[in-house]
């Protein structure tokens, strides 16, 4: 097993740094050490973070699941993961059933914990010699056309290529003077764990109604249930003690898995849409939220970024002596810039049909709906996409 930290006070090197302790962050470094690629892992542990991650819940795709798998992590996930094999969608009166088997699928998506997801990536990290995991944030960065110099705890450290994988609020992306901008959805994205009376069977569920989305996801547990809840309510946790809470969201939901009960505490975020310029600069990639972000209403988030991470890594088997060569991270930006626009507005349009409250919107949507529900090449279209947006 590599239990390897830094302790040396000498410079190190290696081709490949990566920023961000996240799940995203190790499945970068997990992926170029597959690739043989020695990597810098700037990694501080996540432990006591106050913004309820560890209770948020993943919607992973296939492609993603079978990138767990390539990397060894699945094994240690797969008793703790829920597969999802059909999915009820609802407005008004009109309602889609979108099952797996439609488009010849094993499963739409597995559900998992991130507490369990990054444990897992974090063990696997654990038995990979090629991965220098250091815990602690970078301090100053310098970026040249023959590398990249990083100072961490006073050492020092190099590397011919930094990819940033730490979020939103990404230091690489500002370091690198990636310009960003964003979209804010004007609704708070609350998050909570129920707990159904009748068993969920795997199924999930989304409403679209009275201008927000609201979803109940199956976890591993047959009668516990993830609810994401965009709406533009403010704060609606704090307005509501935990029993109302659980009554409003029974209601909303029409009863589907019977009485619900709240388990453990809500968290709420504002939801927006982030742009970047471009996802590459001078000897830097981005992926994940440091390069986009999305609307939860389709759970495309880490699955966008797995995407980015599987450009880098077709990207990373043609550049091995340079991975941060000009022309390695040209091909990055051919392969991802128009994709994940496509994905971020296809997803802001959606966002904005479905949160219409307008009698006339009302009507329209539940007229299209019924469309699809009556259209097999179409409800195999929508899965398609839903399962690896292209």
């Amino acid at each position: 097993m590599n239990t390897k930290t830094q302790t040396s006070s000498h410079a190190h090197s290696a081709p490949i740094a990566v920023i961000g302790g996240g799940v995203l962050g190790a499945l970068t470094a997990l992926t170029a050490s597959h690739q043989g690629i020695e990597v810098l892992w700037f990694a501080p542990p996540e432990a006591g973070r106050s913004d309820g991650a560890d209770a948020r819940n993943y919607a992973l795709s296939p492609l993603t699941v079978d990138l767990l798998k390539r990397l060894g992590v699945w094994p240690s996930l797969e008793q703790s993961s829920c597969l999802v094999s059909r999915m009820e969608v609802y407005s008004g009166a009109a309602r889609i059933d979108l099952s797996a088997s439609d488009a010849g699928t094993e499963f739409l998506s597995v559900m998992l914990l991130h507490r369990d997801l990054l444990n897992g990536c974090e063990q696997a990290v654990k038995f990979r010699p090629q991965i220098q995991r250091i815990s602690h944030r970078p301090d100053q960065l310098t970026i040249t056309p023959e590398g990249v110099t990083l100072t961490a705890e006073e050492r020092t450290y190099s590397a011919q290529l930094i990819v940033g994988a730490d979020g939103a609020r990404s230091w690489v992306r500002a370091q690198a003077g990636i310009l960003w901008g964003q979209r804010d959805y004007a609704q708070q994205g609350v998050v909570a764990t129920f707990r159904t009376e009748y068993p969920h069977g795997g199924i999930a569920v989304q409403w679209f109604d009275e201008g927000d989305i609201l979803a109940l996801l199956p976890l591993a547990d047959p009668n516990l249930m993830s609810m994401v809840w965009s709406t533009s309510r403010p704060e609606p946790t704090s307005e509501m003690v935990i029993n109302e809470f659980a009554a409003r969201i029974g209601e909303r939901t029409s009863g589907r898995f019977g009485a619900l009960t709240l388990e453990g505490e809500a968290s709420s975020a504002p939801l927006r849409m982030m742009l970047t310029d471009r996802q590459s600069s001078l000897r830097t990639a981005l992926v994940g939220d440091a390069a986009h972000t999305v609307h939860p209403l389709a759970g495309y988030g880490l699955n966008l970024g797995v995407q980015d991470l599987l450009s880098l890594e077709d990207i990373w088997k043609s550049h091995r002596t340079d991975p941060g060569a000009a022309a390695a991270l040209t091909a990055y930006e051919k392969a991802r810039h128009r994709r994940v626009r496509r994905v971020q507005w296809s997803l802001d349009v959606l966002q904005r049909l479905v949160s219409q409250n307008h009698p006339t919107f009302l009507k329209i949507r539940e007229f299209g709906m019924r469309v699809v529900a009556n259209t097999g090449p179409l409800r195999q279209f929508l899965i398609k996409q839903a399962i690896s947006p292209q």
